[in-house]
């Protein structure tokens, strides 16, 4: 069956980067791959010029007709309340039911880690993030003199995200360590520590702790390498994965992979770089298409393709070791030159 991809460049930044990676999609299907991929307009432009966020036709054929979204980046100040991000971006991790959001910290260059006497090579973390609940779940009142959002934990996504980050530890994983505060947050992050024990109890073979989310913090910058998963619910998660993108190079290097551990529908991954829409620089090209080469590469990999995953993250290796850099990472190839230096290290 052909393998079916949905291309969302979405806004500022979102459609350099992407512009970058549909070479690649031409270069796997070269490779005897039956892919196929179509290029969805969803974004501020859209929305401002029809009014459409995402139409309910055009998010079934997303559900029942994809198998995987490569999504460049969302948010515009010309739509200030953002609600076309939430009705794109939000909407799709929550009805696709993609629990799981995983942020590898796996640095490719000593001179892109900030810290002293640690090694590129040593440091390998990857951020379970629960990507549907949590603060993030946009539901709350604001009335004249106060505000209140509320953080929604239920046991189902909890679970799911704990699972599968158990499961990935247990494969081979160093440790899970779970990042909560639930000395104050007692009700959410009590279940989060409840639930974490159960499945402790269960995988005897996985070193398993829990830290306190600051006291993790601390530990993190003092010396990440004994660390391999963190799972953390949406908030705490985000915070911890933006710091080690820190290791990375920066933002526009950090990769992220949204996935349904359960499957419920055919589309179940989304692939996403953590940057976000970088107003700022758009158009001028200065973004750095790092992040989605490396998005990329990770859905390659969910998708089975582990060959092709492989070579596009040497592709991406190779560049950086060469000495190719955009702004952010202290060099000055624009996004295009960047894009093409990685992807001149793809095999023909």
């Amino acid at each position: 069956m052909t393998t079916r991809l949905a291309v969302i460049p979405g806004d500022g930044i979102g459609p350099e980067v992407v512009a970058e990676i549909l070479p690649v999609l031409a270069w796997v299907q070269g490779r005897g791959r039956d892919l196929a991929w179509e290029v969805h307009p969803w974004g501020a432009d859209h929305f401002l010029a029809t009014g459409e966020i995402l139409p309910e036709g055009a998010f079934l054929d997303l559900r029942d007709r994809t198998d995987g979204i490569l999504f460049g980046a969302v948010g515009d100040p010309r739509v200030p309340d953002g609600r076309h991000a939430e009705g794109i971006l939000l909407r799709l991790r929550r009805d696709l039911e993609l629990a799981v959001n995983e942020r590898p910290c796996h640095p490719l260059l000593d001179g892109h880690l900030p810290l002293r006497g640690v090694a590129a090579r040593d440091v390998r973390i990857t951020v379970f993030r629960e990507n549907t609940e949590g603060p993030y779940c946009l539901k709350g009142i604001t009335e004249p003199g106060r505000a209140t959002d509320l953080a929604e934990h239920t046991e189902q996504a909890v679970r799911r995200l704990l699972e599968a980050a158990f499961r990935k530890a247990a494969a081979g994983e160093r440790s899970i360590t779970l990042a909560h505060k639930a000395n104050v947050l007692k009700h959410g992050h009590g279940l989060w520590m409840r639930l974490f024990q159960e499945l402790r109890a269960t995988h005897p073979a996985v070193e398993a702790r829990s830290m306190h989310a600051d006291a993790l913090l601390c530990a993190l910058v003092q010396d990440p390498r004994p660390f391999g998963i963190i799972a953390a619910d949406n908030y705490l998660g985000d915070l911890i994965s933006d710091l080690l993108a820190a290791f990375q190079g920066g933002m526009g290097v950090a990769p992220s992979l949204s996935w349904a551990p359960h499957r419920p529908f055919r589309c179940g991954a989304l692939a996403e770089p953590v940057h976000g829409s970088a107003p700022d620089l758009a158009g001028r090209g200065m973004a750095n298409p790092t992040g989605m080469f490396l998005c990329t590469a990770l859905l390659f990999g969910h998708l089975g393709w582990q060959e092709e995953a492989g070579l596009l993250e040497s592709a991406v290796r190779h560049a950086l070791l060469a000495g190719a850099a955009s702004p952010d990472l202290g060099g000055h190839l624009r996004t295009g030159e960047m894009g093409a230096a990685i992807r001149a290290g793809l095999p023909a």
